[in-house]
C-alpha cells in the first residue's frame, strides 16, 4: 500500500519526484566513498634537513665532507641548498661554510646544519655529535635508522611498529612489527614512501598490501637511500584516499 501510494503521489507532483531521483543517486555517489572518512587537504608539510652522511668519530687532522638532503614546505627534494655549517667547539672540530670538517684535537663536537627557507623564511636545523680522537681508530659513519609507529588516518583500524634501516648486505629494509594489524576491509590498499603526507603525487609505490597481520617486511631497490623520504604512507587507491601514515624521523 505504501509503495503504490507513494507512486502515486509522485505522479501528482513531479517535483517531487525529480526531488527523490536527486538524492538517491547522491546517495549512490556517496556510497562509492564509503572507504573513508575526507576531510580538506592541505599539502604544506614543515620543511626539513638531514644530515645524509653523519659521523660518529674522526681522527685528528683527518677531513670529511658533510652533506644533506632538504625537503621543502611541500615535500619535494630541493638540490644543492643554501646551507650554514657550524662546530661548537672548534679546539676540537673546524668546519667550513661548505660542510668541509676537519678533526683538530680529542674531544666532542657538535656539528649543526642550518637553513632558512626561500619560500617562508623559515630556520630549520639538524645536529651530529663527532667524537675526535687522537689515536689509530678509523673515521667510522654512523649508521641511520628510524623507528616509528603507523597510526590510522581514517575509521578503518591500522596500526603497527616499523623499523626502516640498512642491512648488512646493504639493503634497505622496511620492517613491520608484530603488532601490524590492518582491516582486511580495506579496499585497495597500497603502502608508499613519499616526502608530502596529503599526496603520493612524486611518491614511490611499494606496492599492494597482502599482509593484515603481524610481522612483515618490504625490501626496497638500491636506488632509494634511507633519508629520501620523510613518511610511510597507506592509501586506498581505488578511491585515491589516505588510510593510514609514519612519519619517518
Amino acid at each position: 500500500m505504501f509503495i503504490v501510494s507513494d507512486f502515486l503521489l509522485s505522479l501528482q507532483n513531479p517535483k517531487l519526484s525529480i526531488m527523490k531521483k536527486a538524492i538517491l543517486s547522491a546517495v549512490c555517489v556517496l556510497s562509492l566513498f564509503s572507504c573513508v572518512k575526507t576531510d580538506l587537504v592541505n599539502d604544506r608539510v614543515d620543511p626539513k634537513i638531514f644530515i645524509s652522511n653523519p659521523l660518529s668519530s674522526l681522527k685528528d687532522g683527518d677531513t670529511h665532507q658533510f652533506e644533506v638532503n632538504y625537503f621543502n614546505y611541500v615535500g619535494k627534494e630541493i638540490e644543492n641548498p643554501n646551507v650554514r655549517w657550524s662546530s661548537n667547539n672548534e679546539l676540537v672540530l673546524t668546519i667550513t661554510e661548505n660542510g668541509f670538517a676537519s678533526g683538530v684535537s680529542g674531544g666532542v663536537a657538535t656539528v649543526t646544519a642550518t637553513l632558512t627557507t626561500d619560500e617562508e623564511a623559515i630556520t630549520v636545523t639538524n645536529t651530529n655529535n663527532v667524537i675526535v680522537s687522537s689515536d689509530e681508530t678509523e673515521e667510522e659513519e654512523e649508521p641511520v635508522k628510524f623507528e616509528g609507529t603507523i597510526v590510522t588516518t581514517s575509521s578503518y583500524s591500522l596500526e603497527g611498529s616499523y623499523v626502516l634501516e640498512v642491512q648488512d648486505n646493504g639493503i634497505l629494509r622496511l620492517s613491520l612489527g608484530d603488532d601490524y594489524s590492518a582491516s582486511t576491509s580495506l579496499p585497495g590498499l597500497y603502502i608508499y614512501l613519499g616526502n608530502n603526507p596529503s599526496s603520493i603525487a612524486d611518491a614511490y609505490e611499494i606496492g599492494a598490501v597482502t599482509t593484515f597481520q603481524g610481522a612483515h617486511f618490504y625490501d626496497l631497490p638500491e636506488s632509494i637511500d634511507i633519508l629520501d623520504y620523510s613518511y610511510i604512507l597507506y592509501w586506498c587507491k581505488p578511491f585515491g584516499v589516505k588510510v593510514g601514515e609514519g612519519q619517518i624521523q
